[in-house]
């Protein structure tokens, strides 16, 4: 565009000088109608516009020399004029003056819309305003408002004013996703300063880096349909007895609601929570080696809640599935989770009349005890993806800790997995509500308060076999010395053989209850 603006600012000067001269020759000549710039001008308008009014002309030689340069440029130049004015105004560089005068915005920039980025837009849009834009074509998914512009990432930074309301997504429908994270480390890192980004940044892929910088977000598909899933469906407390876990499916889903749910569904000190997988969970039981220390293993247990790995078709197992007390269907293949749904409801006689069917699919399903989830419009939201209050209440938590703990390195510098054992506190935050019975942090804090020190007690050992929990999935170990490297902990022991000065850091995120609604 500028090379264009260029060629016109030449152009126009080489006009405004024949119409200089033009004047000087025809200024003194006898007869001549054109005896000021303002007519040599106003002939030049009329001649290359092509109006010809006829009420000035030249009459000397060279008069008519610079009329007829008129006459011949009038086409070609009015021509070139219009199609740079109609380009120059649907080009990029409009686009960008128009984001300079929004700089103080919010800005939300895509590396391309498709039908995951399309959901996220109108989700963000639906809970305020913001300037959205998509580095490429637009296509059947982009959703109004959305402006397509042809310039990278870096462009886009370099124009941001504040760029703490500047938020970078990087989520290509690609065969591999780590294409998205090679994409955001080869634009953003050069940014980073003491593990800080200054912008948001939020990435879509399994690869997780080992250090995190502040402000960027690594999420998965995977992640965010287990997380939905346990959100939208804990464990029941008014069956009498505790729940009886079927999972059905082979892939990353069904192994990615199996870990959440074991990290995630601890409400009672002892509870006996069974789950049945049926499917090739190979992978998952050969990752999660040290499940054994914590967990009942292909044995129920009355007191720890049990893992058992059915190597027979569900099929075979008549009485497991017809006492199961919920049967979560989670095949990669959807069509194969509608299969496994339509002969369970056939030839399977379910005794508990409160089970239901939770469905791994796409679309709802209007039947009766049938939930579907995963929906792309459900997981791929501000709330899944953003991930901006779980972070504020994550990073609540560690402030509490260091309180008492000096020593503590602060958020910036702790490592991924620190992290997120600190967000796995925030994932807990709607159990501990459902605990106390209450709807608001405000009111479960209020409830924490008014219980006795020994009911205290109770709900801090609960959040020590969360933590327990936690590092057990993650294959951490007990170790009379604390060696992080080698993932061994001297905490990892029963909550009753721990001094009270360990036992009394578990309170730290029923504390946090008072602070989760000004976070």
């Amino acid at each position: 565009m500028k090379k264009k603006l260029g060629y016109i600012g030449v152009i126009c000067l080489i006009m405004l000088v024949l119409c200089g001269l033009l004047y000087m020759v025809e200024a003194r000549a006898g007869g001549s109608s054109i005896t000021s710039i303002g007519d040599a001008l106003w002939y030049m308008i009329v001649t290359l516009t092509t109006v010809g009014y006829g009420d000035l002309y030249p009459v000397t030689l060279w008069g008519k020399i610079i009329g007829i340069i008129f006459i011949l440029s009038s086409m070609g130049l009015m021509g070139f004029l219009l199609a740079t004015i109609i380009s120059t105004f649907n080009s990029d560089g409009i686009k960008l003056w128009r984001l300079k005068r929004h700089r103080n915005e919010n800005w939300y920039v895509f590396s391309e819309i498709n039908e995951k980025t399309s959901f996220l837009i109108s989700d963000i849009k639906s809970h305020g305003k913001g300037i959205f834009i998509c580095l490429g074509e637009i296509n059947d998914f982009t959703p109004s408002g959305v402006l397509p512009i042809d310039c990278s990432f870096e462009k886009i930074i370099s124009l941001k004013g504040d760029k703490s309301r500047l938020h970078l997504f990087f989520m290509r429908d690609c065969d591999n996703d780590y294409e998205n994270y090679s994409e955001y480390y080869d634009q953003c890192n050069r940014y980073l300063r003491d593990n800080i980004l200054p912008f948001h940044c939020y990435c879509l892929t399994e690869y997780v880096p080992e250090i995190i910088p502040v402000n960027l977000v690594c999420f998965s598909k995977y992640e965010n349909i287990s997380r939905l899933y346990w959100n939208a469906y804990p464990l029941r407390a008014d069956l009498g007895h505790d729940e009886r876990i079927v999972i059905i499916g082979d892939g990353e889903y069904s192994s990615s609601i199996l870990e959440h749910a074991l990290k995630r569904n601890v409400y009672k000190v002892t509870q006996s929570v069974e789950y049945h997988l049926f499917g090739d969970f190979n992978t998952f039981r050969t990752e999660h080696y040290y499940l054994g220390d914590y967990f009942s293993i292909d044995k129920k247990s009355e007191t720890v809640d049990s893992i058992i790995y059915h190597q027979a078709s569900w099929m075979e197992d008549r009485e497991t599935i017809e006492n199961a007390d919920r049967i979560i269907i989670c095949d990669f293949d959807e069509s194969v989770n509608l299969t496994v749904l339509s002969r369970l409801r056939k030839y399977y006689a379910i005794r508990n009349k409160d089970q239901q069917f939770h469905v791994l699919y796409s679309r709802k399903i209007n039947d009766s005890g049938v939930t579907t989830f995963g929906s792309i419009e459900d997981i791929y939201t501000e709330e899944f993806v953003l991930k901006e209050k779980m972070s504020r209440v994550a990073i609540g938590m560690h402030e509490t800790y260091r309180k008492d703990n000096a020593a503590a390195p602060d958020w910036n510098h702790l490592s991924a997995f620190k992290r997120q054992s600190n967000q796995e506190v925030a994932d807990h935050m709607p159990v501990k509500l459902g605990i106390l019975k209450a709807a608001t942090s405000g009111e479960a804090y209020a409830a924490y308060k008014a219980l006795t020190d020994e009911q205290k007690l109770t709900l801090w050992h609960l959040e020590h076999e969360r933590w327990t929990r936690f590092h057990i999935v993650n294959n951490w170990h007990y170790a009379a010395v604390r060696n992080d490297s080698a993932r061994e902990h001297n905490l990892l022991v029963p909550f009753d053989d721990l001094p009270y000065e360990e036992q009394a850091k578990d309170a730290y995120s029923w504390e946090l209850l008072s602070k989760i609604d000004n976070l």
